[in-house]
């Protein structure tokens, strides 16, 4: 066993099988065997004893015409027919003969070596010597016959001159009868004794074969076991705690793996991940602190500082608007305006650091509701044009985290909004479609759009396609949607040609249960 410890898994499952397919090899060879060994004695059982009873048989039915014709001619004996008669005997008993002949040398048990081994297992020898006597006997009973007839023949007018032949003659054919009755009897015990061996060899063969599918069994159910103890279980425990570090345990062990296999490499390569995870995941904690506290710090501190700028310019913007120095209350303005643009860009980096380090319980809700008083709230107060907004959601029921989605569609329709203002007649459409996995919602509007090529450029933090003075911004806006769909699971895209508007995409992934969607036909909200 400890020798196939240190065996690999594809060694251990070849020897098993190799084990399992030696076994079967084993038993085809065995059945094969005693299959030929039945075979040997059905043909045996055709070649010697069916022939053989069937060669006596024959001799008996020659002695039988043979006495028939015999008494035949002593009831009408005549020397006329004496001649005939005793070539016709002749004949009868040449037959025998010939029959007997071809029994001792064919048939006899003593000239089969497999077959007298056979009677000499069971210890009927008795039946060899039986048929012995009954051949040699039936051919001195022959040769009495003829002797018998031939002297009758010369001494006699006929066979039956004088009582004493037919006598001698009756009881030579009756011994014959006898001992072809002994030969018959002899050759059908053999039968017997062969019919013996071969259910000796069927029972034989059903032990064998018995036993080794008994021990085929045995093997089979020792490899589940060793396999099962030694593979099977130690994967499953492994499966077990690679799922507990897939749900982020750090603290599960990976156990030692019984044996210096592949598997047994992986798990100590998990083990040593896991710690090395174990470490890194405790640094980025503090690291995670760190920074938190690094943001706030900065943000505060930075705050202040910027409202001071702002506050001071303003009151020089004021102290110079009278003196008529038309730079100077430009550098002042631009002073100003940047003080302030760099406190909204703040406010949206602690935004954007807020909503990435917290986790979104997502929960089922109304979209449609929220996306009204979203439209409300965002156009009512608006100076100048107010775009007109068509909302198309074909469904209201939704999944998700209401918070972080309502800020990412805000986003989108600030940046609707704000590059379709200077169109003739800023148009925003919402709208919607679900599939087997996805709802999906997407914000259209006809403004100045942007290139296809910078559509993946656009979701960067800070990142811009015009500068502050053509469109306001702080370049947060698309990357808090970008980081709102990847918290969901989610994805974003953007679909623009320049001059022909844009249409951005969200698509939240739909939880697995049964949804009735309540559809909203199209509509005009402003």
């Amino acid at each position: 066993m400890r020798w196939l410890h240190d065996r690999s898994i594809g060694q251990k499952f070849f020897i098993s099988f190799g084990v399992i397919l030696g076994l079967l090899a084993l038993s085809l060879t065995a059945l094969l065997f005693y299959l030929s060994r039945i075979n040997s004695y059905v043909d045996r059982h055709k070649r010697i004893t069916v022939p053989a009873i069937v060669t006596a048989a024959t001799m008996q039915r020659s002695a039988y015409e043979m006495n028939v014709r015999l008494h035949l001619f002593l009831e009408q004996a005549t020397k006329a027919n004496a001649i005939d008669t005793l070539a016709q005997l002749n004949r009868y008993a040449d037959q025998i003969r010939s029959s007997l002949d071809l029994y001792r040398s064919t048939h006899a048990a003593r000239t089969h070596p497999i077959l007298f081994g056979m009677l000499t297992e069971h210890h009927r020898v008795d039946l060899v010597d039986q048929e012995d006597r009954a051949i040699s006997q039936i051919d001195q009973a022959l040769q009495d016959l003829a002797v018998l007839w031939s002297a009758a023949l010369l001494l006699n007018t006929t066979i039956a001159v004088t009582p004493s032949p037919s006598m001698n003659t009756d009881a030579l054919i009756e011994q014959l009868f006898d001992n072809l009755d002994q030969l018959v009897a002899a050759h059908r015990d053999i039968d017997v004794e062969m019919k013996v061996e071969g259910d000796l060899l069927l029972r034989q063969a059903r032990l064998i074969a018995l036993g080794l599918v008994a021990i085929l069994g045995l093997v089979i159910t020792m490899i589940y076991l060793l396999v099962n103890r030694q593979i099977a279980r130690p994967l499953q425990r492994l499966s077990v705690t690679a799922d507990r570090v897939a749900h982020h345990d750090l603290t599960a062990q990976f156990e030692t793996w019984p044996s210096r296999d592949e598997v047994g490499t992986l798990a100590a390569s998990l083990s040593s991940m896991v710690t090395s995870l174990h470490e890194q995941t405790a640094a980025v904690a503090r690291k995670t602190k760190e920074l938190e506290a690094f943001t706030y710090s900065v943000a505060h501190d930075l705050k202040g500082p910027l409202r001071e700028i702002e506050g001071f310019s303003s009151l020089l913007e004021k102290q110079f608007a009278d003196s008529g120095d038309a730079q100077t209350c430009h550098h002042i303005d631009v002073i100003r305006r940047s003080a302030l643009r760099l406190t909204h860009m703040i406010d949206a980096l602690l935004k954007y650091s807020r909503l990435e380090q917290q986790d979104l319980p997502r929960q089922r809700f109304n979209i449609l509701e929220m996306i009204t008083t979203l439209i409300s709230d965002r156009f009512s107060g608006i100076q100048g044009p107010k775009p007109k907004v068509h909302l198309e959601l074909p469904f209201a029921d939704f999944y998700g985290e209401p918070v972080s989605v309502r800020q990412a569609i805000a986003n989108l329709l600030d940046n609707a909004a704000k590059f379709s203002r200077r169109t003739l007649i800023p148009t925003i459409i919402i709208g919607g479609t679900q599939t087997a996995t996805e709802r999906i919602l997407w914000v259209q509007d006809n403004g100045i759009g942007f290139d296809a090529a910078q559509r993946d450029k656009i979701f960067g933090l800070f990142e811009r396609l015009h500068s502050p003075q053509d469109y306001e911004g702080t370049g947060v806006g698309l990357a808090i949607v970008k980081l709102v769909l990847d918290k969901h699971n989610g994805r974003v895209w953007a679909e623009s040609t320049a001059g022909a508007g844009s249409t951005f995409y969200l698509a939240f992934p739909e939880r697995v249960e049964a949804v009735v969607s309540r559809l909203s036909p199209a509509q005009p909200i402003s």
